[in-house]
């Protein structure tokens, strides 16, 4: 009688029989994907793994255990760039300064600029539950 493998077993996974009878998966972790969860995201990727680590705390296991966790903080820190420098372009359209030649108050329309640009960000993209 030949024995059908499981799924497990067709991907190259192995079994050890436990005193009770059952087999149990052998499973493990390698340093290489416990050190690129804490690999750098970017300044929003990383605020959202700490972020997603205190408030979802099961999001972020989930994320972690199917090696995802990264990838998806690189994906929050790209689209919060993006959504920064769309935010930064219309407001510096819509806001002209009143002395073009004036360094420092092109630096402060700028910095308002992007202060209001990572406030919305940090509302609509890092502080979200994805």
């Amino acid at each position: 009688m030949s024995k059908e493998k499981s799924l497990f077993e067709q991907l190259g996974g192995t079994y050890t029989e436990g005193e009770d009878g059952l087999l149990y998966p052998n499973l493990a972790v390698s340093e290489t994907d416990v050190t690129n969860i804490n690999e750098f995201a970017g300044m929003h990727g990383d605020i959202w793994k700490r972020y997603l680590k205190e408030n979802h705390p099961d999001r972020y296991r989930h994320l972690v255990r199917l090696g995802e966790l990264q990838k998806q903080a690189l994906e929050v820190n790209e689209e919060a760039i993006e959504m920064i420098d769309a935010i930064t372009n219309q407001y510096l359209k819509s806001h002209k300064p009143s002395n073009p030649s004036s360094t420092m108050e092109l630096w402060k329309l700028r910095e308002q600029a992007k202060q209001t640009a990572e406030e919305v960000v940090f509302h609509d993209i890092v502080y979200r539950f994805y």
